[in-house]
C-alpha cells in the first residue's frame, strides 16, 4: 500500500476483532513512527507498549480509575461513566495491543514544549499510517480516564512527560467508510 492509500484508508476504529499484534509488528510501527520531523533532533517521544497479555490488567486499572471518579460524581456523571465502562470493556476485549505515546515536557521553554508535542503527534500519525498499511486499525484517545494518575502509573509514564495519545491497535472488526465534510477548496486560503 502506498502512502496516499494509507492516508485515505486510515480510520478511527472503536472495536476490534481480537487477537494479539505481534511484537515484531509493534517494533516496526515504532521504528517508522520515530522518523517524524522534530526540531533539532530532540526525538522527544517514548512508546509505552501494553502487550496483549497485559490488557486484562489494563482493564482492571481502567475500571478502578472509573470507579474512583464515579464516587465523587453526580447521578448523571455516574450514568455516563457506566456507559463508558461497558464500551471500554468491549474495546479492550478485542484490542491487540495498546501503545501510549509520550513526549518530554519542557516547562521552562514553552516553544520547545509546543514543538516537541507537535513532533510527537506527527510520530503518532506515522504509527497509525504504518498500522493501516499492515491491515491493522487503531483508535487514538487523548483524554479522560486513560490519562489519570493511576493510569499514568500503570503505563510507566514519567512525571516529566505529556501523554500525546493512547492508541488501541488491532484487527478491524468491520471496514469503515471515510468521510470528509469539507472539500480541498474549503480549507485552502491562497496568500
Amino acid at each position: 500500500m502506498d502512502v496516499d492509500e494509507a492516508i485515505r484508508r486510515r480510520r478511527t476504529h472503536k472495536f476490534f476483532a481480537g487477537g494479539a499484534v505481534p511484537e515484531a509488528t509493534l517494533r516496526e510501527l515504532v521504528e517508522l513512527a520515530r522518523w517524524a520531523p522534530n526540531h533539532e533532533y530532540t526525538e522527544p517521544w517514548r512508546f509505552l507498549i501494553v502487550r496483549h497479555e497485559r490488557l486484562p490488567a489494563m482493564q482492571t486499572a481502567v475500571l478502578a480509575s472509573l470507579d474512583s471518579i464515579a464516587q465523587a460524581g453526580t447521578p448523571e456523571m455516574m450514568r455516563k461513566l457506566a456507559q463508558k465502562r461497558e464500551k471500554l470493556i468491549k474495546r479492550l476485549a478485542g484490542t491487540g495491543a495498546v501503545v501510549v505515546v509520550t513526549c518530554a515536557r519542557s516547562p521552562d521553554d514553552p516553544s520547545r514544549d509546543r514543538e516537541d508535542f507537535a513532533a510527537s503527534a506527527c510520530a503518532t500519525q506515522n504509527l497509525l499510517l504504518a498500522a493501516t498499511a499492515r491491515g491493522l486499525c487503531a483508535l487514538w484517545s487523548t483524554g479522560g480516564v486513560l490519562l489519570t494518575e493511576a493510569m499514568r502509573s500503570f503505563y510507566g509514564a514519567r512525571g516529566d512527560e505529556h501523554i500525546v495519545g493512547v492508541l488501541f491497535i488491532g484487527t478491524p472488526a468491520t471496514e469503515l467508510e471515510g468521510k470528509r465534510y469539507k472539500g480541498v477548496d474549503d480549507v485552502i486560503a491562497w496568500v
